[in-house]
C-alpha cells in the first residue's frame, strides 16, 4: 500500500517537472520573437524617414531656383535718349527676365571711352559717327558683320502751321521782317548744326536779318508754334505733329550732313543671348515704327 502511494507521488512529481519545462520553453520562444518585432518596427521607421527625406529632396528639386535677370549694357548717343527710353520700357515689359541699362553721351566721348577700356561692359553700340564705328571695328571691339546703318536724322527749317510767309528755304533769308530761332549751340545738337549752317550761308551773303537763340529745344518749339518767331532750324526729332509746326525744307545736304545712326554689336556677344535679343528687337518692325513716330527716317 505504501509502495503504491510512493509510486503515485513520483508520477505526479514527474508530470509537474514536464509542465514547468514546457512553460519555460514557451516564455523563451516569446522572448525570442520580441526582438524580431522590434527590429521590424525600427526598419519600418528608417524606411519612412528615408521616404520623407527623398520626398523633401524631390520637392526642392522641383522648385526652380531664383535666377537674376540678364543685364544688357547699351552705349548710345545722347540724342537717342527719349526714343530709347520708350523702347527699353516696351522691351522689358515683354521680356521681364532681361534688364537693359543704357549709358548716354556724345559720340566722341563714348568712342574714346570704349577704345581706352573705360566701358568694358558694352554689348550694343548705337551712335552716329562713321569714324567711331570704324575705330571700334579696327580695335576689335565691334563685330564688323553686325554693324549696320539704322536711322537718319537731319536739320530742317520749320515754321508754324498757319504761317504763310515762309514757304521755301530762301524765304528766311529774303524776308527782312522774318525772325529765325535756333537753339543755344552749347545745349543742343540742332543748335550746333544750325550755327554751322548759318556760318556757311554767311559766306554766300545769305544772312537772316533777325536771329534769336532759345535756351533749349522746347523753348524754340513753343516760340515758333505760338507765332512769336517765324521759323527755326531744328532736327526732325525735335518736333511732332502736336506742336502745330510744319517742315518747310531740309537743310542743304551740301552744307550739313544728315545724322546717320548705326547699330553695332560687341564681339563678345553670343547668338541667342539677351544682348542679341535686344539688338534684333531694335531692328524689328515694331521698333522701327516707334523710331518713325519720333521723327527718324528709317
Amino acid at each position: 500500500m505504501i509502495r503504491k502511494n510512493v509510486l503515485g507521488w513520483a508520477l505526479l512529481l514527474s508530470l509537474c517537472v514536464i509542465l514547468a519545462a514546457c512553460s519555460n520553453n514557451d516564455e523563451s520562444s516569446e522572448n525570442e520573437k520580441e526582438p524580431d518585432e522590434t527590429q521590424e518596427s525600427e526598419e519600418t521607421t528608417e524606411e519612412e524617414t528615408e521616404d520623407v527625406s527623398d520626398e523633401a529632396e524631390e520637392s526642392t528639386e522641383d522648385e526652380p531656383a531664383a535666377e537674376e535677370s540678364d543685364v544688357v549694357h547699351v552705349t548710345a548717343e545722347q540724342s537717342l535718349e527719349e526714343v530709347m527710353d520708350k523702347l527699353v520700357t516696351l522691351f522689358e515689359e515683354n521680356n521681364p527676365d532681361i534688364q537693359i541699362e543704357v549709358q548716354y553721351g556724345h559720340t566722341e566721348t563714348l568712342t574714346e571711352d570704349l577704345i581706352e577700356g573705360n566701358d568694358e561692359d558694352m554689348d550694343i553700340y548705337f551712335s552716329s559717327s562713321d569714324e567711331g564705328y570704324d575705330s571700334l571695328v579696327d580695335a576689335g571691339i565691334l563685330d564688323m558683320l553686325a554693324t549696320k546703318y539704322l536711322l537718319i536724322n537731319e536739320l530742317v527749317l520749320v515754321t508754324g502751321s498757319d504761317n504763310e510767309d515762309i514757304t521755301t528755304y530762301n524765304d528766311i533769308f529774303n524776308n527782312e521782317e522774318a525772325i529765325l530761332t535756333i537753339v543755344d549751340p552749347e545745349h543742343s545738337l540742332s543748335g550746333t548744326h544750325a550755327e554751322e549752317l548759318l556760318a556757311q550761308e554767311a559766306e554766300r551773303n545769305m544772312n537772316p536779318d533777325n536771329v534769336k537763340t532759345a535756351k533749349d529745344t522746347d523753348a524754340a518749339v513753343e516760340s515758333i508754334s505760338a507765332g512769336d518767331t517765324d521759323a527755326g532750324f531744328l532736327l526732325r526729332t525735335d518736333i511732332s505733329e502736336a506742336d502745330d509746326i510744319r517742315i518747310v525744307s531740309r537743310a542743304p545736304r551740301s552744307m550739313v550732313d544728315p545724322f546717320v545712326y548705326g547699330l553695332g554689336l560687341s564681339n563678345g556677344v553670343d547668338d541667342g543671348s539677351a544682348a542679341d535679343t535686344f539688338y534684333k528687337f531694335l531692328q524689328s518692325e515694331e521698333a522701327l515704327e516707334i523710331f518713325t513716330n519720333y521723327g527718324y527716317i528709317v
